[in-house]
């Protein structure tokens, strides 16, 4: 009997710690290992944001990096092939958007999928009786399921180009954040006065890009963003990271608003509230 208790005990205390404390566990010893100094050289290539980063959110990035390559699946389609160019660069954008905030934000993504340029999709619609088949060109997407899909002809055009308007990188991983309450509707899990502001200051502005477009009027922002709430936050967070300036000049209020969800401000790096749980 005293044996049949200690074997339900061990079984119960195993269970516990691997649901609540293994994650955490196996990160930690993860994160003692070094980080591969060509992985540096390559984030310094291929990341340009990197290379203005305080010292501390360097090495914030790079922890995250370190988790993001050990923990997500890449496969190459088409015939590509992903190499550590590839993932750094990947993993390296993606983990800006986390950069002051916990890793957990990506515990969801499992995957990531790279063609080597944009790639076909084919999609089947129903009306009632009638069936439509059509195909789109796309450049990336993201998937409630923890899938990431992305061109690295495109991914590339982001790391050379970090001050231009697209960067297909923190599009879709903008998605995967906007995902984290389930459902992705441009509203990204937040609360109190800080939901309130960005539901006021995000409905405003994208009525005002909307109706400039209505209008025939040079918009502020990429007009995607007028598709849908949930592009408009994609394209919003590319302004931030690429174009913040332009997008703090032009909407303060919604510079604002993305400042206090990413936890940094990209004009100020230094005054960045690094997150230190991963």
């Amino acid at each position: 009997m005293l044996l049949y208790t200690l074997c339900v005990l061990a079984v119960i205390g195993f269970s516990v710690f691997y649901l609540f404390f293994y994650r955490g566990w196996i990160r930690e010893r993860r994160l003692q290992e070094p980080f591969p100094e060509d992985w540096q050289q390559l984030l310094e290539t291929q990341v340009p944001l990197y290379r203005k980063l305080p010292t501390a959110l360097k090495g914030q990035l790079q922890q995250h990096v370190q988790l993001f390559i050990a923990e997500k699946s890449f496969y190459g389609c088409d015939g590509f092939e992903v190499n550590d160019r590839v993932r750094i660069t990947i993993a390296g954008h993606a983990c800006l958007l986390i950069l002051a905030r916990s890793f957990t934000d990506f515990d969801e993504v499992s995957s990531i999928l790279v063609y080597p340029d944009a790639y076909h999709v084919r999609q089947v619609e129903s009306d009632g009786f009638v069936v439509s088949e059509s195909s789109q060109i796309r450049a990336g997407e993201a998937s409630s399921h923890g899938q990431v899909v992305l061109a690295w002809a495109e991914c590339e055009e982001g790391a050379v180009n970090p001050e231009g308007h697209h960067n297909v990188i923190l599009h879709e991983f903008a998605h995967q954040l906007d995902y984290l309450d389930g459902t992705a509707d441009g509203a990204p899990p937040l609360s109190g006065e800080q939901a309130r502001h960005w539901q006021q200051t995000m409905t405003q502005a994208y009525e005002q890009l909307r109706d400039s477009l209505r209008h025939h009027q040079q918009p502020w922002l990429d007009p995607y963003g007028a598709t849908e709430p949930a592009e408009f936050f994609a394209v919003l967070t590319e302004a931030f990271f690429q174009q913040p300036e332009h997008l703090k000049h032009e909407q303060p209020e919604v510079y604002r608003a993305l400042r206090g969800f990413y936890r940094l401000d990209p004009l100020n790096l230094g005054n960045a509230q690094a997150a230190q749980a991963h």
